[in-house]
């Protein structure tokens, strides 16, 4: 073990330290609520377009969600943006600092301090330990680790203080409580060399966190709420309760997550949008929470809450893309009622309005398709969502598959959605929510229609009936409204979609839910260890000059690693691009041709059996400067044009300026260099090291190759106030000139 280690994440200590004291840390979250009116978020999410109702459930994350989550259940290193943990979720948190004490070296014992969320958390539940899952049972010695291991949970409320374990070995003092910030304080000793039976037959151990996040605020539990009951208050935090309740936690965060739950103070906002309950009104949730709330039941006996949350939200986040999650969780849909946003749960509604032929305005268009295109993502035969399971170490997982035969057929072979359900830790409600989309998949009807000032009052997400002889041979029809806008005369023109009740009908065919959690293969194949390898930016040199390069150096930690792949990409980008495989004996790898001064990320993965592992990704970092055969630079352009003038012994510098053949731009000042030989040509330098000018007899070959050189120009001393034409160094380019009094 290394004798020190000190790593502190700015971002999540410093800044809330800096909160704890009085300052500002909002990272990546607005600056406020607002009070009154409509926020900047919620205008935003608006602008977005009336599509969101069929986006949300058919988008799915896909590759993004995998990366992402395998980055959740690995321990991160560096600044990190501030997290909520909703529900139940494991983790492997953020370092916010380490150190060694203990023994003969100081060695003995490496401790971490680990931070799990940006909020008073409800409880650590438990945690693996390597590939051992523990119980916590409090602070303290863990039983079975033979006193080798110590676990300590701070649930990030006000007045916490740190264990002597930390204030008595490191630089945190009593009064360092890092306050408002979830965290596991682990602690473990190192092995003796001669030990028989080591604890650690690692390196060092891994750690997974499982953790029961946020305290929320149930709307409907606060009697003073319309359709409320119970001493829930918004304002009164002591009142709020732990809870996986989707609506509720979603709720939660758009009405933001505060420093220490001080919600009553704007500029503590971390987290969320930061509405206020007249842009998110809380007796608008509670229809949706009762929803979610309801009891449904499973093949295998018992029952289970239909929708339900466990999972980490980072500041860093786009609202639309957090009220997605929510939305697929709930096989749901995101409405824009009165102009604000809402995730409505997948459920049975009833009908609100009854259309027909007659209802229809005349003059103007009617557009009915009976069919959805082949590159319609919601026409669906066959629906594999994707997860995090628990008993996976919290990585996604493949639910089994919803589909049916007969409609497999009828399409002429199968149309798969394999949905990303980044917030569902259950396989029976992830079949649930993949089930109801693939329902969805068999109603092929979508309509445009126009209708009178009758139906002034209808809204997106409403459930209209309409009877046709016109399109559907005198059968009726029940569409729900997924865009709508009005007329100056009050007419209304609706963009509809084909659903039915039965597509959230709890069948027996539904209720048989296989968990299929132990029938898989063995668990994915994990990332590198963080700090098995490092990334570093710079430049490869030729005898041509220099290229921009990235440098990766490290070894395999896996011991059944095959080989090595190495991906990199621009920072911001999607796609990887792989550099290349390597044997596992690999310790380092050069990356070049990539482009000059430009932020990059690279990737380690190892292959095991012929499958690739999940990523580690490192940087970014920013690569060097591409460079010519030349060694000086020289000026391009610039004012004075040709500073330089001498006499018998010295050479005299003007002041100038202007841009160098690397295209920056730079202002010398005057100055002379005395001492020289009369009549003998000079190649005159620029230092950038020193700031100091140099004369050299032509052609300063060597000053000519140094690219920490800036080349003035070439100059002659007079010889008795006659001047011979320099010599131009060798590489200037003939940009000697001879100055003639």
């Amino acid at each position: 073990m290394s004798k020190v280690l000190k790593v502190v994440a700015i971002g999540a200590t410093i800044g809330a330290l800096a909160i704890a004291t009085g300052g500002l840390a909002l990272f990546g979250s607005a600056a406020g609520a607002s009070l009154f009116g409509i926020s900047a978020s919620t205008l935003s999410l608006i602008a977005t377009g009336a599509s969101l109702l069929s986006s949300a459930f058919a988008g799915g994350g896909g590759a993004v969600s995998e990366e992402r989550q395998a980055q959740e259940v690995a321990l991160s290193i560096g600044e990190a943006p501030r997290t909520a943990l909703f529900g139940e979720a494991g983790v492997g948190g953020d370092l916010l600092d380490a150190f060694n004490y203990g023994g003969k070296y100081g060695t003995d014992w490496e401790v971490m301090t680990i931070a799990i969320a940006d909020h008073e958390c409800d409880g650590l539940v438990s945690f693996w330990v390597n590939d051992k899952l523990v119980t916590f049972a409090g602070d303290g010695a863990v039983a079975g680790f033979d006193g080798q291991l110590h676990v300590y949970w701070r649930s990030g409320a006000a007045g916490q203080t740190m264990p002597s374990i930390v204030t008595a070995n490191s630089s945190w003092g009593t009064e360092d409580k890092a306050e408002g910030i979830a965290k596991v304080i682990v602690a473990y000793k190192a092995d003796k060399p001669d030990d028989e039976d080591p604890i650690w037959t690692g390196r060092r151990p891994r750690f997974l966190w499982i953790v029961k996040g946020k305290k929320c605020y149930d709307p409907s539990k606060d009697s003073t709420v319309a359709g409320g009951s119970g001493s829930h208050r918004w304002d009164t935090p002591s009142t709020w309760e732990w809870t996986d309740n989707a609506p509720v936690c979603r709720y939660n965060f758009n009405r933001g997550i505060y420093h220490l739950d001080q919600v009553d103070q704007p500029d503590k906002l971390l987290i969320g949008r930061g509405l206020s309950a007249f842009e998110a009104p809380p007796d608008r949730a509670i229809a949706y929470i009762a929803i979610a709330n309801e009891d449904v039941s499973l093949a295998a006996g018992g029952t289970e809450k239909r929708y339900t949350v466990g999972g980490v939200i980072r500041a860093d986040e786009q609202y639309l893309g957090v009220e997605e999650k929510f939305a697929r969780a709930m096989a749901g849909v995101i409405l824009q009622p009165e102009g604000s946003i809402e995730v409505e749960p997948g459920h049975a509604k009833a009908v609100v309005a009854e259309v027909t032929d007659a209802d229809l305005l005349d003059m103007r268009p009617v557009k009915v398709d009976s069919y959805r295109s082949e590159a319609d993502s919601e026409w669906v035969n066959s629906v594999a969502a994707r997860y995090v399971e628990p008993d996976q170490k919290w990585q996604m997982h493949s639910a089994p598959v919803r589909r049916d035969a007969a409609d497999i057929i009828a399409d002429k072979g199968p149309r798969l959605a394999t949905p990303s359900l980044e917030l569902v830790t259950r396989n029976s409600q992830a079949q649930r929510c993949a089930e109801i989309a693939r329902r969805m998949g068999r109603l092929w009807f979508s309509s445009t229609v126009p209708l009178g000032p009758r139906f002034v009052e209808l809204e997106e997400g409403d459930w209209i009936g309409w009877t046709s002889d016109r399109h559907f041979k005198g059968e009726r029809k029940v569409f729900r409204i997924d865009q709508f806008s009005r007329g100056a005369e009050w007419s209304m023109t609706l963009r509809l979609r084909q659903i039915a009740a039965s597509v959230f009908t709890e069948t027996d065919a539904l209720e048989s839910l296989v968990d299929n959690t132990n029938q898989e293969e063995p668990p994915a194949i994990g990332a590198p260890e963080v700090g098995a390898w490092a990334l570093v930016g710079g430049e490869v040199a030729g005898s041509s000059g220099t290229q921009p390069a990235l440098f990766v150096t490290g070894a395999v930690d896996d011991d059944y690693a095959e080989s090595v792949v190495i991906e990199y990409r621009k920072t911001g980008d999607a796609t990887w691009i792989q550099n290349g495989a390597y044997g596992r004996a690999v310790t380092a790898a050069t990356i070049p041709g990539v482009a000059d001064q430009t932020s990059y990320e690279v990737a380690i993965r190892y292959i095991v059996e012929g499958e690739p592992g999940a990523r580690l990704v490192l940087g970014p970092v920013t690569t060097g400067q591409i460079s010519g055969a030349r060694g000086a630079l020289r000026f391009t352009s610039r004012s004075p044009a040709y500073p330089l003038s001498s006499n018998d012994t010295s050479i005299t510098i003007a002041a100038h300026s202007g841009t160098l053949d690397d295209g920056r731009a730079v202002s010398l000042p005057s100055g002379a260099i005395s001492s020289l030989s009369s009549g003998t040509s000079y190649a005159v330098f620029r230092s950038e090291a020193t700031g100091t000018y140099s004369a050299n007899v032509s052609p300063a070959s060597t000053q000519m190759a140094d690219r920490s050189l800036i080349f003035l120009g070439a100059q002659s001393t007079s010889s008795g106030g006659a001047y011979t034409p320099p010599s131009p160094p060798a590489g200037s380019g003939g940009d000697g000139s001879t100055q003639i009094p």
